[in-house]
């Protein structure tokens, strides 16, 4: 029997990828800029609206602010934004790693994507550095006499986290892939579920799970994603009617994985702990929202076709979602300053911020200028570095 090396079976699995699976040039797949749009928008409109008007009352807490117990016993739609957010991200994540090998060869491919996700971290660990007290963690005593060190988490830098963990996984064939996937989730709940180990005192004491939550609930997301995108975008031979069918099925599937956990004490949902059933509910929500936009696709041939409200719709979220990383600073920055603020002044920039963003995402639409995310992230640490000498300068910290 010919037994081939790692090396080897790593080439041909992603050799033959490339030669089945791209039928597709670079290209924008319209209803993922819609589906990410339509989170960007939802995502800018909270991120700068005043927190305190969020919760005034039950509907609105529930689409637009986290459960205030960090231990609450269920989820609500606001924490289907990141497990979304992520999601997204695996959509198409092999298929830009597969076309740049494809253009560059393995070896580039592979330095870019370490670049592209650990400039991502590195941004997210300067953000940390620059806003927390902590710096990038602390010892708490997360029960009465047991200590452990809390590693400070955030979005951007979980993004790049994942990112690189995400690296070697386009490796393995992607059935492989989302079994994987799913023992990681199984693994974390169990470690949540068993008694001494400290891994739910630790989540509580981080945030969305922390590096663990990071490590085996953000990056199965993510491989799920992509396992989705390939199968929904790079496979061709199989009619949409069949796909639909099939990802539906698998959101129930999802669904009652999700409910079935809830039922076993200590199974609940909870985003603060990235338990197995807050992502496998939001995997099923999120699947359903993305067969919403595939099925409301367009083709840009008929676009002139379609109806006033049609068009605003698909410009919006079009807009907002081809330069997703850049709409989050620009949404996310104001947060820095504006909590001790008063809520009328909060309004008076929410109001500016969204118009602003709004003018900005649109100006690059029209010019169909996707920026790049490594560039967004280098401007970012730049502007970073620079904002840190300045108020180092006048000692402002």
């Amino acid at each position: 029997m010919n037994i081939r090396s790692p090396s080897l079976f790593i080439v041909s699995h992603v050799s033959k990828a490339i030669r089945k699976e791209f039928h597709v040039e670079k290209e924008r797949v319209n209803w993922i800029d819609q589906g990410r749009g339509f989170l960007m928008v939802y995502l800018a409109i909270i991120a700068l609206f005043p927190e305190n008007l969020l919760g005034n009352n039950p509907i609105t807490a529930f689409f637009f602010k986290h459960p205030s117990p960090k231990d609450a016993p269920w989820m609500n739609a606001y924490d289907v934004g990141v497990p979304a957010f992520f999601f997204i991200i695996g959509l198409l994540y092999s298929f830009s790693f597969l076309l740049r090998m494809r253009k560059k060869g393995l070896n580039k491919a592979v330095l870019y994507a370490i670049l592209r996700w650990g400039l991502i971290y590195a941004a997210g660990l300067i953000i940390i550095l620059l806003t927390r007290t902590v710096g990038l963690g602390e010892v708490n005593e997360i029960i009465p006499g047991v200590e452990m060190f809390v590693v400070s988490w955030d979005v951007i830098d979980s993004i790049g986290f994942v990112g690189l963990i995400c690296i070697p996984f386009m490796f393995i064939p992607k059935k492989l892939r989302l079994i994987i996937s799913y023992v990681m989730m199984t693994f974390y709940q169990a470690m949540l579920f068993i008694p001494g180990t400290y891994w739910r005192e630790y989540a509580l004491a981080s945030v969305h799970g922390g590096i663990l939550g990071g490590i085996f609930v953000l990056t199965p997301i993510v491989l799920i994603g992509s396992y989705i995108g390939e199968y929904y975008i790079m496979e061709k031979g199989i009619p949409s009617n069949e796909k639909n069918k099939k990802l539906a099925v698998f959101a129930a599937i999802n669904l009652a994985i999700g409910l079935l956990l809830w039922v076993i004490p200590g199974g609940y949902p909870n985003k603060r702990m990235s338990t197995m059933s807050w992502a496998v509910i939001s995997l099923a929500v999120i699947i359903v929202g993305m067969l919403v936009f595939a099925y409301a696709d367009y083709d840009a041939k008929n676009y002139s076709k379609l109806n006033k409200a049609n068009k605003f719709r698909i410009t919006l979220f079009k807009a907002y979602g081809m330069n997703p990383l850049l709409i989050y600073i620009l949404a996310a920055a104001p947060d820095l300053f504006e909590a001790s603020l008063s809520t009328e002044l909060q309004l008076i920039i929410w109001g500016v911020m969204l118009t602003a963003i709004t003018i900005i995402a649109y100006a690059l639409y029209r010019k169909n200028n996707v920026i790049s995310t490594t560039k967004v992230t280098l401007s970012l640490i730049v502007i970073l570095i620079v904002l840190a000498a300045i108020l180092r300068s006048i000692n402002f910290f």
